[in-house]
């Protein structure tokens, strides 16, 4: 009677197990690191609704979102800011909470990094006030250490995480550029590119949705995205989720 009631009892046990594992949510902690694009920042010089908060809007509407921030990205970060960032461990305080990065990147299920555009713009606006006279040559040699220190800071990240990283690209902002910057960008992204698939992180190219929509850089004076770009690239990176993880998630 004894071995009954404990069959029954385990019986239990795994039902209410097999309930609970076939209709429980997996929830997700989301991170966006980086410069001003992962930060948000519009056409206009205002942090206002960017891929991240389209891809986090994702994630919410489909009940997979438990906790995102942005607060970690800063406008104007460059490669090395970002890794002193994480080796420092930095602390940001939001709605009176303190939230520490390391123990956000252990807690990570995602994580999108925006980081190198400011490295790049500097190199190029520093060279020459007349993007015609920038000697490429040199520009290559500088672009070859950038990727050094963009093979780093990754290295850096995935030693405090085992989220899935997703690296969004850049594209030209520049849109009367002659070929000689065409050529620039082209070595950029093909230099990330190679890094990311080094390091085995996801990479998104985005420089031939911007290319083909210039509507997408609503202000000529400025090189950010507008809404309808931002949108864009989060429709990017959610196709990247929905077949790399959230699919397997729903199994």
């Amino acid at each position: 009677m004894r071995n009954k009631k404990l069959l029954f009892c385990l019986l239990m046990c795994f039902i209410i197990y097999l309930i609970y594992h076939f209709t429980a949510t997996k929830k997700l902690t989301y991170l966006s690191l980086g410069d001003s694009l992962a930060l948000g920042e519009n056409a206009y010089g205002d942090v206002q609704y960017g891929y991240s908060d389209y891809v986090a809007s994702y994630l919410e509407k489909n009940n997979l979102l438990r906790f995102y921030t942005k607060s970690f990205a800063k406008s104007g970060y460059r490669i090395r800011d970002l890794e002193n960032a994480i080796l420092k461990n930095e602390t940001i305080q939001i709605d009176d909470e303190q939230y520490v990065l390391k123990k956000i990147l252990r807690d990570a299920d995602i994580i999108t990094v925006s980081i190198g555009a400011n490295d790049i713009l500097s190199e190029i606006t520093e060279s020459t006030l007349s993007l015609s006279l920038i000697d490429e040559k040199k520009l290559t040699e500088e672009l070859d250490q950038l990727f050094l220190s963009f093979k780093s800071v990754l290295k850096t990240l995935k030693k405090y995480t085992r989220a899935k990283i997703i690296v969004v690209g850049y594209y030209n902002p520049f849109q009367e550029a002659d070929a000689k910057i065409n050529r620039l960008f082209t070595y950029f992204e093909n230099g990330y590119q190679k890094v990311t698939l080094d390091e085995k992180v996801a990479y998104i190219s985005i420089s031939s949705l911007f290319k083909n929509h210039q509507d997408y850089l609503p202000n000529p004076f400025n090189i950010h995205p507008g809404s309808q770009g931002y949108s864009a690239i989060s429709n990017k990176i959610v196709a990247y989720l929905e077949e790399n993880l959230l699919n397997s998630l729903a199994k």
